[in-house]
């Protein structure tokens, strides 16, 4: 087949992949969903031992965060662990699509769909486990006191009550760190991760997600090496990105910084998910 797109074979495609979710990832996309009864389990557990404060929904959306990150990343390799292996991937190879209408939907249900089943999944579990007269969660998952407290050290800023120390930090932070680069930075890590490991769906042919994390960590390892004494001695040499960074202008260098990891993440995902669909396109069955 060919990279040409079609809404009807793809459509196709969808709904095969669709039907087959629980049969390919189903149980695992399960457990990971009802990882925080394990929480809640040992937190009732540790209350009937000593008194310990409830779980505050803020922890709680946490975890939910935490499900779907783990759903992204195991999806790929459940839901598409034979495409790259010779005979068991002639199946996927001779799906009566496009590739680019076959390697669209591996998009869709890595980014979307599964992550997202997982995420309504956790919020149904949540409400349960708040319904109990027993446990620790003791409010409903809206009842967070963070934006309320956000306002009121607003309020306070405004109004000059905090010190005049905090009131430059605080003034720092309200300048670069705003919420639409909270969001797009955090759409771009999320993005990242399902690149990484679909990426690497492309790459391993068993364990794919353990090999993923262990050969993630290992680089990572070996550039800290690397790269922490270069950088500390071009950060102490007085050069250009001493200027960069100087704590002169916080504010300039906490953007600079911004700037940088966003650059870096995207290239990163955009270059994944493209070798992604290299690799894909070039298989060998």
């Amino acid at each position: 087949m060919n990279n040409t797109f079609e809404w009807s074979r793809f459509g196709m495609v969808v709904r095969k992949d669709f039907r087959n979710i629980w049969q390919n990832a189903g149980t695992t996309l399960l457990i990971i969903t009802l990882l925080p009864i394990a929480v809640w389990l040992l937190w009732w557990a540790i209350a009937g031992v000593k008194d310990v404060p409830a779980i505050v929904p803020e922890v709680r959306w946490c975890f939910i965060a935490g499900v779907v990150i783990l759903a992204a990343m195991v999806t790929p390799s459940r839901m598409y662990r034979t495409c790259n292996l010779r005979q068991e991937g002639i199946y996927f190879a001779m799906l009566p699509a496009s590739k680019l209408e076959k390697y669209l939907s591996m998009l869709l249900f890595s980014v979307v769909v599964c992550p997202l089943l997982c995420f309504c999944g956790s919020m149904v579990l949540d409400y349960f486990l708040t319904l109990l007269p027993f446990g620790p969660y003791s409010k409903w998952l809206w009842q967070t006191d963070y934006l309320a407290d956000m306002m009121d050290g607003y309020r306070a800023l405004v109004s000059g009550q905090l010190p005049a120390e905090q009131t430059r930090t605080l003034d720092v932070l309200v300048s670069t760190v705003t919420p639409g680069k909270m969001v797009l930075y955090g759409v771009l890590s999320y993005l990242s991760t399902v690149a990484l490991y679909l990426f690497t769906t492309t790459i391993f042919k068993k364990h794919k997600v353990l090999q993923t994390i262990l050969w993630t960590w290992l680089i990572s390892f070996v550039l800290n090496i690397i790269l922490t004494p270069i950088m500390g001695r071009m950060m102490l040499s007085n050069n250009w990105m001493f200027e960069l960074f100087s704590t002169a202008d916080p504010a300039k260098s906490l953007n600079i910084a911004y700037w940088v990891a966003t650059a870096w993440s995207f290239v990163f995902t955009t270059v994944l998910f493209w070798w992604a669909s290299y690799r894909l396109k070039n298989m060998k069955y």
